[in-house]
């Protein structure tokens, strides 16, 4: 039976991280980590009574404690910390994992994304001073935090665990909370300058490297020594001013950020891909010396030869280091702007408006693109083939004709679209070209976001202890892709198909009418001509929308008598009603929708959809003893509607109770049914072949398996030297809401014999039933393969050739469904100290740490697994199950505070030595099987220079650490890249920052 709850961690570093926040003192300051009161404002100066913004209640009581855990980041712990953006400052909390950022090339969206417990970004929901920030870009329902001003953030509540009760579908996994300091007066300019340092001195990899040098291999090249790159400032003007004898106020900012890229190439650890055993530099087949699969004469299976300047080499192939091309950190230029206000007519009425804009351009790089297999034949009447060449292309076991209709590759009777020539003819034979381009530029994907978002309410005291807040919000993003650097397929199937005219010219066979210029891989160098005739740009548009309509009230029944007999303070309840409505479309042109950019693996195909939801809430906060017990419920129906005219219907409800029983301790607990409806790509995404899996289990096998024979294959399949094979994938409009169940019990410790002195400790259980995934397609020929899984083998379709790469014609289905479940469980464990020094000053320290002590997964397919303490190809990037952030701060009389940070990830395995059947695999490479814990130093300080000036300076990762190294075989994910993880692990080094705030 397998255990799915075992609790693997190491209590050292939780000791070590209790201890040092242990000690006696008076309480001063509130600490830059809490975790606590919801509402609670921890900037310099607090906000009037009636523009707090709580997180996590609609209940806006700032005398109201929080029954759920949030943790909060105020401003000083944001300028301490010298992160630029968002996604940065968010990934350094223990219960956010990685998602997209700055550091995704390959698979790059442009956005950054934030994943609250692992449980994905589609399951996180962002919200701006307490309302919805909407979708950044049509291939992902999530927002993009690239729209918020860093440097207005005054803080950020993170509630983990569900609440859709309060804040409607997406918040599975929890919200966060940017809550902007938009009512302070005056002018305010911040600035801030960083870039990185590194000594390049990995010897391990710097060997590996110097092999293929040795070799005579070219494009192995690495920097030694110190580098200094990927510079990057962030400057924001604001002003804000009061006016009509001060009851209203407006603030306005502008804001610009650029950052610049740094390559692969420029750190040594990255120059290669490390193989997945760890012993050389990785490489691509699709190689600038060409590569090519055939029939061998005599042979009953195809092999891999390089090609020469005329000569062709069987068994071996050329390699191609693709890794140096690739951006470790893409460029990125933003431009930020926004504009709020508010004014006080009357208690009863006070309108407000907010008006956010964004400009963001970044390029990610990868290597160049060129034909990976995607043309499967040549004529052999081809002049640039040599006599050699063609002796062991043209012979007549490699020949498309005369196949059988078990015949491999091509089948006569079926997979005739396999032929990229003019013509079958006896002149045809089998060569799936693998050839890099490196004439011609890297490829780049040019990815363009302009967001607005507005919102225009009025909010107002009724008298009598009610209140009400309506408001109309709109957000709008505009999207643009232009992807450069491409080959044509069509285009490098006509120019590789070419002829001796009549006059003795070697023209193409098409002929010339759209400008073919026929190419040359064989013999000599590809003209100029024929490099612009198979160049390609794809380009793509398109746009995500969100409306939504909110109005609430909001009472203190006090007064009225509504309480319970033993409490002073009667029932606070919010009763509201919201209209939602998200849109998006995607249009991409003609090379993308056919699948002619060879670099793309498949076709990208247009989507379009809506859908509408009205909604109605409740929410309750009951005094059940005075100052003692509180008693915390709400509720929310939502009646969907989709585009497709498809309806239906979502509950969601919460239950909290928070108790008090002596001053020095607080006990909690919640319970909450949280719904997420599937998001449009879901739902509407094409289904279209695609790459989406890594491994073939029937490939290259002497002898058919009876279950390989089963999917029908009856001859030898040769696996994709990619590692890559198609699947079916897009969206499924008959998806329904998934459900999730959280539970929260945690305790509250303020003893009074240890003054400042603050501790909480909270079990979190999170269970998503019915969850919106697909089964995986390596899971799926698992299945199939291995235990002979019926409902598997249906989702396999060969080609007749049995291959599941060589063309559209062979995939597996993997689209998503309501299967199996999730379930996320651990601990947050937060303290918090403060000691009055004397002359010296005051000492702070505070510690924010997780424990992950399950993330299971069953996908409804295969043996249910546990990721936590796990990493790889199907647990994603890396999960400890322990992982802290701990500040000490020293704040001196002196006007200048110094603090230290220190970042701590844990221990983690790859994911084929767990003991699951579904993950474990009989035999895999020790290399970096096992990832030791890691521990990073930040140090900063800051400080006064006059009255209007704020200065600070710092170092993160102060020891320059190298981060921890995988092989290709564990590193396939999105956001592993260049050997590492960088949104876990800091991939580029020390980095050094300093910043300015002027203030008038």
């Amino acid at each position: 039976m397998n255990t799915l709850h075992t609790l693997r961690i190491s209590a050292a570093p939780l000791v070590l991280g209790l201890a040092m926040v242990a000690g006696s003192a008076h309480a001063q300051q509130a600490p830059s980590i809490t975790n606590g009161n919801a509402g609670s404002a921890l900037a310099s100066e607090a906000p009037a009574a009636d523009t707090i913004v709580v997180t996590g209640s609609r209940i806006a009581n700032p005398n109201l404690k929080a029954l759920a855990p949030i943790t909060t980041l105020n401003a000083t712990d944001i300028k301490a910390s010298g992160v630029s953006s968002a996604e940065e400052l968010i990934n350094q909390l223990p219960q956010v994992f990685a998602g997209q950022g700055s550091t995704v090339s390959n698979g790059a969206t442009g956005t950054a994304t934030v994943d609250l417990r692992g449980l994905g970004s589609t399951r996180t929901l962002v919200l701006v001073n307490g309302r919805r920030l909407m979708p950044g870009d049509p291939g992902s329902s999530a927002a993009d935090l690239n729209f918020i001003p860093t440097s207005l953030v005054k803080r950020v509540d993170v509630l983990t665990g569900g609440a859709s009760a309060t804040y409607g579908a997406d918040a599975v996994a929890g919200v966060v909370n940017f809550v902007l300091d938009k009512d302070f007066t005056g002018f305010r300019f911040d600035i801030e300058d960083g870039l990185y340092n590194h000594y390049n001195g990995n010897r391990e990899v710097q060997n590996l490297l110097n092999k293929r040098i040795n070799a005579g291999l070219s494009g192995y090249n690495y920097p030694q020594g110190n580098t200094w790159d990927g510079n990057g400032y962030n400057g924001t003007l604001a002003y804000g001013a009061k006016f009509a004898d001060g009851r209203g106020h407006v603030m306005a900012y502008v804001g610009h950020r650029h950052q610049n890229a740094v390559a692969q190439s420029q750190r040594d650890y990255s120059s290669c891909s490390i193989n997945k055993a760890g012993t050389a530099c990785g490489g691509s087949a699709t190689a600038n010396g060409a590569n090519g699969l055939y029939y061998p004469a005599g042979s009953s299976s195809s092999t891999i030869g390089a090609f020469g300047n005329g000569t062709l080499t069987e068994g071996t192939s050329n390699l191609f280091n693709y890794a140096p091309t690739n951006y470790y950190q893409r460029n990125d230029n933003r431009w930020n702007a926004g504009l709020f206000g508010d004014l006080e007519v009357s208690p009863a009425l006070h309108p407000y408006f907010e008006f956010m804009f964004m400009s963001d351009r970044t390029v990610a790089q990868i290597a160049p693109s060129g034909d990976f297999g995607n043309t499967l034949t040549i004529n052999c009447d081809n002049p640039y083939l040599s006599s050699a060449q063609k002796s062991t292309i043209c012979n007549s076991s490699n020949m498309v004709t005369g196949y059988t209709a078990t015949g491999y590759p091509i089948t006569a009777s079926g997979d005739q679209s396999l032929i990229n020539t003019a013509a079958t003819n006896s002149t045809t034979a089998y060569l799936q070209l693998l050839w890099r381009n490196i004439y011609g530029q890297p490829r780049k994907s040019d990815l363009r976001h302009q967001s607005y978002r507005s919102v225009m309410g009025t909010r107002g005291d009724l008298g009598n202890g009610w209140a009400y807040d309506a408001y109309l919000q709109y957000g709008r993003t505009a999207y643009k892709q232009v992807y450069t650097g491409e080959v044509s397929v069509s285009r490098m199937a006509n120019a590789l198909n070419a002829v001796t005219d009549s006059s003795g010219n070697v023209v193409c066979a098409s002929g010339s009418a759209d400008g073919c210029s026929p190419i040359n891989l064989f013999t000599g160098t590809p003209s100029a001509a024929s490099l612009a005739y198979i160049s390609a740009t794809g380009v793509m548009t398109g746009y995500t929308s969100e409306l939504v309509a909110s109005a609430q009230l909001t009472g203190d029944l006090t007064q009225y008598g509504v309480k319970t007999p033993w409490a002073d303070t009667g029932a606070n309840i919010a009763i509201g009603t919201e209209f939602r409505r998200e849109g998006l479309a995607l249009h991409p042109d003609n090379a993308f929708i056919t699948g002619d950019l060879a670099g793309q693996g498949g076709a990208t195909l247009p989507i379009e959809g809506n859908y509408k939801v009205i909604e109605g809430i409740i929410e309750a906060q009951v005094p059940i003893i005075e100052n003692k017990m509180n008693f915390n419920t709400g509720y929310r129906f939502s009646h969907y509607q989709l585009s497709t005219g498809r309806t239906y219907d979502t509950h969601t409800y919460k239950f909290g109770l928070d108790y008090t029983p002596v001053p020095d301790v607080r006990l909690r607990a919640g319970f909450n049914r949280s719904v997420r409806a599937p998001n449009l790509q879901e739902l509407f995404a094409t289904q279209h072949v695609a790459l989406d899996g890594s491994t073939d289990p029937c490939a290259d096998q002497s002898t058919i398996s009876t279950s390989c024979a089963l999917q029908g294959v009856t001859g030898s399949v040769a696996s994709n030297p990619a590692g890559q094979y198609n699947g079916l994938v897009g969206g499924n409009p008959n998806l329904n809401p998934e459900v999730a169940y959280t539970k929260t019990l945690g305790v509250v410790l303020t003893p009074h014999q240890l003054r400042g002195f603050t501790i909480s400790a909270d079990y979190f259980n999170i269970r998503i039933d019915d969850a919106i995934q697909s089964y995986g397609a390596d899971a799926i020929l698992s299945a199939c393969y291995n235990n002979a899984n019926s409902s598997a083998c249906s989702l396999i379709s060969r080609a007749s050739n049995g291959s599941l790469w060589m063309s559209s014609n062979g995939y597996v289905v993997d689209i998503p469904h309501n299967i199996g479940w999730i379930k996320d469980a651990g601990f947050d464990l937060n303290a918090s100290y403060t000691h009055d020094l004397g002359r010296l000053g005051r000492l702070t320290a505070s510690m924010n740490g997780t424990v992950l002590a399950q993330y299971a997964v069953n996908n409804g397919l295969t043996e249910a697994y546990d990721c936590a303490g796990y990493y790889g190809t199907t647990c994603g990037v890396p999960a400890p199950t322990w992982r802290h952030r701990a500040r000490f701060a020293l704040d001196t009389k002196r006007n200048l505070v110094v603090s230290l940070v220190w970042r701590y990830i844990g221990p983690v395995s790859v994911d084929y030595s767990n003991p699951s059947s579904t993950l474990h695999a009989s035999s895999y490479s020790a290399y970096a099987a096992h990832i030791k814990p890691y521990s990073y130093f930040d140090l900063s300080v800051n400080g006064s220079v006059g009255s209007h000036i704020q200065w600070r300076a710092g170092v993160k990762n102060l020891l320059d650490k190298d981060p921890p190294l995988v092989g290709s075989g564990s590193c396939s994910s999105t956001y592993c890249n260049g050997n590492t993880y960088g949104g876990v692990y800091d991939s580029m080094g020390r980095y050094v920052f300093t910043g300015m705030t002027f203030s008038f």
